[in-house]
């Protein structure tokens, strides 16, 4: 309803419903009686029945007029009294009664009190277990809180109940990715891995090895090829509960249920008999990742050897004639080269000292993953030895600058050799450059020998279903005579050392050395003081004291004096950081924008011809001095999730106020610490969560808020557009300014067989004619993020074209909602080539201001682009016009190609 409506007509609203529900539905449960009543017992039940009528009646008008004016905990208390006193309204007040819980459940969040929302979905799906708006929020409380696993089941339940569920559908989406990781879709398309898989356990059951435990079984595959094999009896374990019910699915639907034992257990925790009736002969596994050990599967083995599997060959006296167990894959040979490339480099350090005049000389800001990736042991449990990539796919390419070499193998069917003792050896590797170039990473992929005949490889020369591991090279590591001034350039005939170990059962490698041969003489970059030897020098007493300490505290250690003080930031982050044209737009907006608010003359106006990132702003007039704003209080509101240099550029440039609502802790740490060696004074810069709605109060209203409109994955952050109609709304002054202004989408038509392969199972053919796709496909994502579209395999269908505009700006009325909020829009775009429609990727023109504009498609900038991937991928022909449908809507974007006649 409007504002402006009086009371009366509020109730008559509300009242005439209840009436007609009264009248329609007869309230049997009050009216039904003994008909033998009569007289004054009768007249005394009418009463009665009367009373509770009215009574009813005032509830839900109570619970109705409550909803209206946001008294949420009224709403929903009364509208529960409702459901449960007359249990025949529950479908007419269903809508009502789900908006009141969602409403009062966010509320409850919003105060801290986590465990009463939680308890008011639970007696919400008391009363209606088959509503989908209500298993749809209890769904999305979980997710908030960390229940992935249960929060996708509810998900699930609200699609079943109604699968136009257009809440639950989004909420499924965005629990996919976490839940079901995007390798799993194109590990099951892998059709040359499944065959491997197939043929090995198949040579490994007629050998005799006919009673098998498949661990972490997922989909339950290598189950099903056990048993398609003629294994005598296959038990399997999977510790997800997601993934267990989808095996358990996926086994009924091949007519298997009874030839599995599936259970819900981690193997660790597997005894016999309790779970297993006797040892088994062959254990298959494929709990492996890129860095080959980072799933945990020699712990995982060595439980299995110790309790689930028959004695190795290698303790058999008569392995002839005595059964023996094995693993498949039997072992895997690790390899490592090292690599030059661009993208690696701005991913994992931050590669200036000033960002448009904030000093960052004296700081080593660089991504946890780079500052872990030269110790022996992680220092804190969040530490990542490596990132992942697809290498054949990153902005910019990379190249080798030395020859692959073999690092270690590993004996899965001899537990002996990768016992925790016989992994702390540190294997130091020389390698010759061959090409001349900087060094940014070692590159690290495997070999994974199945059986003697059959083997599979993660090298990026291969078309696999695996990602390479990536161990950034710090450039701060190393020190010598002249390693510092001249970073890691090497040239042919130098030579890098690199040291690796699997101790604590995780790859790592790391630059120790960087041998310059030049001039005939040997120049030496090694590791400060050789730390990483010695680190694996200490004892097992000194270890253990080490690693509790470490335990207290992830920060890393005090520099040395003349050594640049460290501080870890996500990966996105620095690349943040280090996209100049994105910081430089920014700092020129929020420059033009003080300039008008600190005086109406021209010679106010500081020049900004000739500015770049780096430049010092303490140039006369660069600062906006309290004298020349008349001691007024510029005030900055930054929303930006990431890390964000907006509010402090604003303080650099004299606003007296500045909060950030939405950095993590180390993203403020190494703001505060900014702060401070630039001079900003205490108390300009704060942190903390900022209401958006409305105060009354002009104290809560800011000359400029800023936010990053496009997360670094290429879709719009989370509920974006609806924080910033509210900021325009009700946190800005007049006369202040949105930063960015305005946006605009773009997309593009295009046949990639890699964008349907790494988002759905592709039917049975690469499953072997096992029944897979369709419970798989429940979680494949419509929006598939972190794509780079330059180096994406792809057929452009039609030319670029323009979808949406947000003017992130625009002034509105009264209640009336920004137009960008939720828009729909139908498109005709011309095939410029023919073959099959699979996907559209989008991406983002940002200005920030009529002057600044930026563009996500950048390949400079620090964003990557998403796609639509269709359902159904649709074939066109050159010259064929294509009708999409767009909307828009709770900032997701949706693109459907609608169904032309023949």
């Amino acid at each position: 309803m409007e504002n402006g409506q009086d009371s009366s007509s509020d109730e008559s609203d509300v009242r005439w419903p209840m009436e007609m529900m009264i009248r329609d539905i007869g309230y049997s449960c009050y009216i039904d009686g003994d008909d033998e009543d009569t007289g004054s017992s009768s007249s005394s039940d009418a009463g009665d029945r009367q009373a509770q009528l009215h009574l009813l009646q005032q509830t839900m008008d109570t619970a109705k007029l409550s909803l209206h004016h946001q008294d949420y905990q009224t709403a929903f208390t009364h509208y529960l009294m409702v459901v449960n006193i007359a249990p025949d309204l529950k479908p007419y007040v269903k809508d009502d009664f789900s908006l009141a819980v969602k409403l009062w459940g966010d509320e409850l969040e919003s105060m801290g009190r986590g465990e009463e929302a939680l308890h008011c979905y639970q007696q919400a799906l008391q009363v209606y277990p088959d509503c989908e708006g209500v298993v749809n929020n209890m769904g999305a409380h979980l997710f908030r809180h960390g229940y992935t696993d249960e929060a996708a089941s509810y998900f699930i339940q609200a699609l079943q109940l109604d699968p136009g569920h257009r809440s639950a559908r989004e909420n499924l989406q965005s629990v996919c990715t976490a839940l079901v990781e995007r390798w799993h879709f194109r590990m099951l398309n892998d059709k040359a891995r499944n065959t491997a898989f197939h043929q090995a356990i198949q040579r490994a059951v007629l050998g005799g090895h006919d009673t098998v435990l498949d661990i972490g079984t997922g989909t339950g595959i290598l189950s099903m090829f056990a048993v398609q094999c003629g294994a005598r009896t296959v038990h399997a374990c999977e510790m997800s509960r997601t993934m267990h019910q989808l095996a358990s699915n996926v086994l009924v639907a091949n007519g298997m249920q009874n030839s599995v034992n599936l259970q819900h257990i981690k193997s660790t925790d597997m005894t016999i008999p309790e779970h297993l009736p006797e040892r088994v002969s062959l254990v298959v596994t494929e709990t492996v990742d890129a860095g080959l050990l980072g799933e945990h599967i020699l712990a995982t083995l060595r439980h299995a050897w110790e309790h689930l599997l028959l004695p190795p060959r290698s303790v058999v006296n008569h392995p002839e004639s005595v059964r023996y167990g094995r693993v498949i894959p039997g072992s895997a040979t690790v390899h490592a080269c090292i690599v030059e490339c661009p993208d690696i480099r701005r991913n994992h350090t931050v590669l200036q000292t000033s960002c448009c005049g904030v000093d960052m000389s004296g700081l080593d800001i660089t991504s946890q993953t780079a500052i872990h990736t030269d110790t022996a042991e992680q220092t804190s449990s969040d530490a990542e030895p490596y990132s992942s990539e697809v290498l054949n796919r990153v902005r910019g390419g990379f190249s080798c600058l030395t020859k692959p070499c073999q690092v270690f193998q590993i004996d899965f069917n001899d537990p002996q050799t990768f016992s925790p003792e016989s992994l702390e050896h540190l294997r130091v590797l020389h390698l010759p450059v061959k090409h001349p170039g900087v060094v940014d990473a070692v590159v690290m992929w495997f070999d994974l020998h199945l059986d003697e005949e059959t083997h599979l490889s993660t090298s990026p020369e291969q078309d696999t279903c695996w990602e390479q591991a990536i161990f950034p090279v710090h450039r701060h590591h190393l020190a010598g005579s002249d390693c510092l001034t001249r970073g890691l350039q090497v040239e042919e005939g130098d030579t890098v050392v690199v040291s690796a170990t699997c101790g604590g059962d995780c790859v790592r490698m790391w630059v120790s050395e960087v041998q310059h041969h030049k001039d005939g003489r040997d120049q030496h970059c090694s590791s400060t003081e050789n730390r990483q030897e010695k680190r694996l020098e200490v004892s097992k007493e000194h270890r253990d004291a080490h690693e509790m300490d470490a335990s207290c505290s992830s920060s890393p250690e005090e520099p040395e004096p003349g050594q640049a003080e460290v501080v870890c930031l996500a990966q996105n982050d620095i690349c943040a950081l280090n996209d100049s044209g994105f910081n430089d737009a920014f700092y020129a907006a929020l420059h033009e924008h003080f300039s008008r608010i600190i005086g109406s003359g021209s010679s106010n106006v500081v020049d900004l011809t000739g500015f770049c990132a780096g430049d010092s702003m303490e140039t006369e007039g660069a600062q906006v001095s309290d004298e020349r704003t008349g001691n007024s209080v510029i005030s900055v509101l930054d929303l930006s999730q990431g890390m964000s240099m907006v509010g402090l550029c604003a303080a650099k440039l004299g606003a007296r106020k500045v909060r950030y609502s939405g950095q993590n802790a180390s993203s403020q740490k190494l703001l505060e610490m900014l702060a401070k060696r630039n001079g900003i004074s205490e108390g300009v810069m704060e942190f903390g969560p900022s209401s958006l709605e409305p105060t009354g109060s002009s104290d809560a209203l800011w000359d400029v808020v800023a936010t990053e409109l496009v997360e670094p994955s290429g879709v719009l952050r989370q509920q974006v557009l609806e924080d910033m109609a509210l900021a325009r709304a009700y946190a800005l002054k007049p006369g202040g300014t949105i930063l960015p202004c305005a946006a605009a989408v773009y997309g593009v038509c295009v046949q990639s067989d890699v964008l349907l392969r790494e988002n759905r199972v592709l039917g049975s053919e690469p499953t072997l004619g096992l029944k897979v796709a369709d419970f798989m496909n429940i979680f494949q994502a419509t929006t598939h993020q972190d794509i780079t579209l330059s180096t994406l395999p792809h057929k452009p269908l039609t030319e670029p074209f323009h979808i949406f505009n947000f003017k992130l700006d625009e002034e509105t009325s009264g209640d009336t909602l920004p137009s960008y909020l939720e828009q729909s829009r139908t498109l005709v775009v011309m095939a410029t080539d023919s073959g099959t429609l699979s996907a559209i990727p989008f991406w983002f023109e940002i200005w920030v201001d009529s002057n600044n504009r930026l563009s996500t498609r950048d390949e400079s900038s620090h964003w990557k682009q998403a796609a639509i991937v269709l359902d159904k991928p649709v074939p066109v022909e050159r010259g064929q016009q294509i009708i999409l449908e767009a909307s828009c809507e709770n900032s997701m974007i949706s693109i459907t190609v609608k169904e032309q006649e023949s």
